[in-house]
C-alpha cells in the first residue's frame, strides 16, 4: 500500500541516517586524536627550536636569529593554545553556546595574526633606529659572531621541514578540516625557509666586504631582520583577513554555494528518501553557507508546496547534511520555511 511504502521508504532513510551519524562521529573522534597528537608534537619540537633560537643569539649577538627564535616561540605557545582549542571547539553545542564553540577557532586564529603582526612591527623598528643610528654616524652593532649561525640554521631547517611534513600529513589523515593543523603546518614551513634565509644572509655577508656593497656589512643584521619581517608578515596578514571574515559572519565563496545549491536541488528533485515524504514539490529559495574555525553552517531556505511536520524536515535535515557531508564535513545543517526567498533583490548565488 502507498502509506506503507512511504513509511517504509522514511524508516530506511532514518536508519540510514543513523548509521552514517554514527560513522561520522568515529570518524571525528579519530580526526581529534590526531589532531591532538600532531599538536602536541609541534609544542615540542617549537620549543627546542625556541631556546635554540635563543642560544644562538646569545652565542652570536645576532638580532636577526633572535627575531626567529621567538617566532618558534610564539609557535609553541600558540600550538600549546590551540590543543586546548581543538579540544574545546568539537564540543557539541548547549545552552550557554547555542551554534557550538567553532568560533574561538577563528578568535585564535585571528589573535595569533595580530600577535605576530604587533612582534615583527616592533623588530622591524628597532631595526630602522639601528640602521638611522648608523647614517647619521653613531656606532654600529658588533659584528656578528657567526660560528653558532651554521649549526642553528641546519638544525631548525631540519626540525622545521620535519614538522610541516607531519603536521601536513596529520592534516590529511584528519580529513583535512582542522585550521589549527594547517595553521601550524603553513607556520613550521615558513620558519624553516626564514631560518635558511638568515643564515645563508649572515653567513655570506662578510663576502661583501671586497664588494661596493661593503657599507651595508655594518647594518647587514638590521637589513636581514626587516627583509625576514617582511616575507612573515605575508601569511599572518592573509590568516587574519580570513578569521576577520569569519568572525564577522561572512559567506564563502560564492563558487562553492552554488556547486552546494545544485547538489541541494537534486536532492529535492529526487524520489528518494524524506525528499520529499509524502510525494509533494519543494522549492529552494535560497541557500547560504558561513565557515567559522573548521566548520561549515548550511542554511537552506525552503517553501514545501504542502503541509509537513517536525519528523519531515529532521529526516530532509539529515539526508541534506549527509548528502553534502563529502564537500563540507564538519558540516551543520539548519532548514527554515518560508514563503518569500530572504535576500530580496537579489539574485540566489550560482
Amino acid at each position: 500500500m502507498p502509506g506503507q511504502e512511504n513509511g517504509s521508504v522514511a524508516t530506511t532513510a532514518t536508519t540510514a541516517a543513523a548509521a552514517a551519524s554514527a560513522a561520522a562521529a568515529s570518524a571525528e573522534a579519530d580526526h581529534r586524536r590526531i589532531e591532538q597528537r600532531s599538536l602536541r608534537l609541534g609544542v615540542a619540537a617549537s620549543l627546542l627550536i625556541a631556546v635554540a633560537g635563543l642560544v644562538a643569539y646569545a652565542l652570536s649577538g645576532s638580532d636577526a636569529l633572535l627575531l626567529d627564535g621567538l617566532y618558534s616561540g610564539v609557535m609553541a605557545a600558540s600550538s600549546l593554545i590551540a590543543a586546548r582549542i581543538g579540544a574545546n571547539v568539537v564540543r557539541p553545542p548547549d545552552r550557554g553556546w547555542p551554534y557550538g564553540y567553532d568560533g574561538q577557532e577563528a578568535l585564535y586564529v585571528l589573535f595569533r595574526s595580530l600577535l605576530l603582526i604587533g612582534g615583527l612591527s616592533a623588530a622591524v623598528l628597532a631595526a630602522l633606529r639601528e640602521i638611522t643610528t648608523v647614517l647619521n654616524g653613531g656606532t654600529p652593532a658588533a659584528p656578528v659572531e657567526l660560528g653558532p649561525v651554521g649549526w642553528y640554521t641546519a638544525l631548525t631547517v631540519v626540525l622545521c621541514l620535519a614538522l610541516a611534513w607531519q603536521q601536513r600529513r596529520d592534516w590529511q589523515a584528519s580529513g583535512g578540516c582542522s585550521e589549527l593543523l594547517r595553521l601550524e603546518s603553513q607556520a613550521a614551513a615558513l620558519d624553516a625557509a626564514i631560518t635558511a634565509v638568515a643564515g645563508s644572509a649572515l653567513l655570506g655577508a662578510p663576502l661583501l666586504e671586497r664588494t661596493p656593497l661593503a657599507a651595508l656589512v655594518p647594518v647587514s643584521d638590521a637589513l636581514l631582520v626587516i627583509l625576514l619581517a617582511a616575507i612573515v608578515v605575508i601569511e599572518p596578514l592573509r590568516q587574519f583577513w580570513k578569521a576577520l571574515r569569519q568572525t564577522a559572519g561572512a559567506a564563502c565563496e560564492p563558487e562553492l554555494i552554488g556547486e552546494i545549491r545544485q547538489q541541494v536541488l537534486e536532492l529535492l528533485n529526487s524520489d528518494r528518501g524524506a525528499a520529499p515524504q509524502p510525494p509533494q514539490p519543494v522549492d529552494l529559495l535560497d541557500l547560504t553557507l558561513l565557515r567559522v574555525g573548521r566548520t561549515t553552517f548550511l542554511v537552506a531556505y525552503l517553501n514545501p508546496h504542502g503541509p509537513v511536520d517536525g519528523a519531515w524536515m529532521d529526516r530532509l535535515r539529515q539526508e541534506i547534511q549527509g548528502h553534502c557531508t563529502a564537500l563540507l564535513a564538519p558540516l551543520r545543517t539548519e532548514l527554515i520555511l518560508t514563503g518569500e526567498a530572504p535576500f530580496l533583490g537579489q539574485a540566489p548565488r550560482q
